[in-house]
């Protein structure tokens, strides 16, 4: 059974919330419809995964325009890369932004910049495992709808946030895939795509 990081980190969130049953999950992992903050998030990692090192007072991707006044970009050489861990009868998958050394690069887009939900989450123990990484660092931008602009956002300086590997880091994201692997059989059965799917 194959496993996206970020469907884990769903079924994490979910466990608590106690008002919340499983249908609510389910629903959540198999009719997932985007919002429009979801879209803009996902253009603005298109045209940062497009860009090349250098100064910009824009950039676009998928239809959005992102205004960075006084900006400068830099980006690791090795982007967008997948890879794969198998925790016992799970196959994680996960795609990192950047991969720059041992340190993953992740970036986020938000309209009010909260820390501890990046920090308590699994996704950076995840990526750390799967890439052999040592540092995971987020990199979250705060972005704001211009003004009568369709499809035209501001873009604030990234919030720099950064977690480490540490002992049982690997035994946490096994304990969290067999949860997650226990409840995707008896509840997703037709769903969970294989490997050879991926």
């Amino acid at each position: 059974m194959l496993a996206r990081v970020s469907s884990i980190e769903t079924f994490r969130r979910w466990r608590l919330d106690e008002e919340q049953d499983a249908a609510d999950l389910v629903a959540r992992l198999t009719d997932f419809q985007p919002t429009e903050a979801m879209l803009a998030g996902t253009a603005f990692h298109k045209a940062l995964e497009d860009a090349t090192p250098g100064e910009y007072d824009d950039l676009s991707a998928n239809g959005y325009t992102f205004v960075l006044p006084d900006s400068a970009i830099a980006l690791p050489d090795i982007r967008e890369l997948r890879a794969y861990g198998r925790y016992g009868a799970l196959v994680v998958t996960g795609q990192v932004d950047g991969l720059h050394g041992k340190r993953v690069e992740d970036h986020k887009t938000t309209a009010t910049f909260r820390p501890d939900g990046y920090l308590e989450g699994c996704q950076w123990r995840f990526y750390l495992d799967i890439f052999g990484a040592d540092v995971f660092r987020w990199n979250v931008f705060e972005i704001a709808p211009m003004r009568d602009e369709d499809r035209v956002y501001t873009v604030k300086p990234p919030h720099v946030l950064e977690q480490y590997r540490y002992p049982g880091l690997h035994d946490d994201c096994m304990d969290l895939a067999r949860d997650f692997h226990e409840f995707a059989a008896s509840h997703l059965p037709d769903h969970t795509p294989s490997l050879e799917a991926a």
